[in-house]
């Protein structure tokens, strides 16, 4: 499948960092990364829309980060996570295609411009019936969204969305959340993921003291 992503913007460095975002899918096992079977992206999203903001009586421009909640039917059921998923050699010809893709189908938002890079995250995984293992390395990256208004969830993946500040992320993971219904549950080192993506989102869009 050939994903038209001309008009999608890479920040100069990250490409420059990561020119394996425009090479083509089938050559990261040979080329860049030959111990992996495996390849998959995230994205992190944000938005300071008053509108979106879960305190509607008291609205703020503080960053909002976009959180999908996982289908009960799904594995890891009733967990929180940013958008991501596997890059598949028959859908994306690129990783970046695999990121627009995965946001496209998970959130129906299209990305415009990807920022930097968050995370890199690895692990391994069993296959069924004693054939050997996967090995997945998995880049998250902060991008920007043409709107965030309109998100659209695939039911077969997640069952709700909501926009989370710092603050609610950051109880989550260290626990100091209140037990219940309502606190957040992250798999793994994800929660972690989230906070890092809150530091990048400042490192870019917090103006310097220089500028204000």
């Amino acid at each position: 499948m050939n994903n038209n992503n001309t008009e999608i913007e890479i920040s100069p460095h990250l490409l420059s960092k990561h020119p394996f975002l425009l090479s083509p899918l089938s050559s990261l096992p040979t080329t860049h990364y030959p111990t992996y079977t495996d390849f998959g992206v995230g994205a992190y999203i944000f938005t300071t829309k008053p509108q979106l903001q879960q305190n509607i009586s008291n609205p703020t421009s503080k960053p909002l980060l976009l959180l999908l909640h996982r289908s009960p039917t799904d594995s890891y059921p009733l967990h929180w996570e940013s958008t991501g998923g596997g890059a598949d050699p028959s859908l994306d010809d690129t990783l970046l295609s695999a990121l627009c893709r995965e946001t496209a189908e998970e959130t129906g938002l299209r990305v415009t411009k990807v920022v930097d890079l968050v995370a890199v995250d690895e692990w391994r995984k069993a296959l069924p019936g004693g054939q050997g293992e996967k090995k997945v390395i998995k880049w998250g990256f902060l991008v920007e969204v043409e709107e965030t208004n309109s998100v659209k969830l695939n039911p077969e993946e997640h069952c709700a969305f909501r926009w989370a500040d710092e603050d609610e992320v950051r109880a989550a993971v260290t626990g100091s959340a209140t037990d219940g219904e309502g606190r957040m549950k992250f798999i793994g080192d994800q929660g972690r993921n989230l906070l890092r993506a809150f530091e990048v989102y400042r490192e870019w869009y917090t103006p310097s003291e220089d500028t204000c």
